[in-house]
């Protein structure tokens, strides 16, 4: 597949690693913040299994408040620079478009859009041949949760969603293997419907577009069983495995190597 000015090959399923460059995140805030911490941290994810890396500057946790693209770009230059751009495949997580034109700029090869994309960023997308995640959230982090009351049939009416990003991605002439939906676990949804979500995964396989899953240590978890968000491998494992059964081709996750070798594992045990 080609990403920018690079040829990358992509397995199925892609395993995803979550380097979040912030002091804040729900899961891993502080782990790395350091651009000395953010660099060994991905050098492990890429040894165990990731393909991609999505490295994040700001925290996107339900009731969190929003940075500025200046201290987003600030937090993710010196790890951006550093980094090979034709060894493995790197993501940027930002929904704003100085922050998603900086990355592709300086190498990125994929924006990950919590907000499900722009026609800014679809243009930049295809101006530099990259590739898009694409989410769906009801409303900013710091609010967001306040809108689990707001779908009729949260199943249907994030596929309507995305069926009107399709229109907009075939307008600006976005080859369907460049894009990922994504429909956001944990944002801006109670347990039964991120529940809901998992359970109907495969609705939302468009055509020729991927599918990506990100519901690696979220409180959806803890709500079943009490847990915290450093006690939830088995839960983020439980549901990778059941939505790769229904079709999922990346898996986001802070547990690179639990995953990777789960899935070789289920692989194997389900082959004829």
């Amino acid at each position: 597949m080609i990403l920018g000015k690079n040829n990358f090959k992509i397995d199925t399923p892609t395993v995803m690693g979550i380097c979040n460059v912030t002091p804040d995140s729900f899961s891993d805030g502080g782990k790395s913040f350091k651009q000395k911490d953010a660099l060994k941290n991905i050098n492990y994810m890429l040894k165990n299994g990731a393909q991609i890396i999505d490295i994040g500057a700001e925290s996107t946790k339900p009731g969190s408040d929003p940075l500025s693209y200046k201290e987003e770009i600030k937090r993710l230059d010196p790890i951006l620079k550093k980094l090979p751009k034709n060894k493995f495949i790197i993501s940027i997580d930002s929904y704003k478009i100085e922050t998603q034109e900086y990355a592709l700029n300086n190498g990125a090869h994929i924006i990950n859009d919590i907000f499900g994309g722009s026609q800014d960023l679809f243009d930049l997308t295809k101006k530099f041949k990259t590739g898009l995640i694409l989410m769906h959230t009801p409303a900013p982090p710091k609010h967001m949760q306040s809108m689990v009351n707001s779908y009729d049939d949260v199943v249907k009416d994030i596929k309507k969603i995305f069926k009107k990003t399709i229109k907009k991605l075939e307008k600006s002439k976005i080859p369907p293997y460049r894009v990922w939906f994504d429909p956001g676990i944990g944002f801006g949804k109670n347990l039964k419907q991120n529940i809901q979500i998992m359970q109907k995964i495969s609705q939302f396989k468009f055509k020729k577009y991927g599918l990506l899953l990100g519901s690696s240590r979220k409180s959806w978890i803890g709500k079943i069983d009490k847990s915290d968000s450093s006690e939830r491998i088995g839960g983020s494992l439980a549901s990778a495995l059941y939505c790769y059964k229904k079709g999922v081709d990346i898996f986001r996750v802070h547990d690179v190597k639990e995953t990777s070798q789960s899935l070789k594992v289920f692989e194997r045990l389900c082959s004829k």
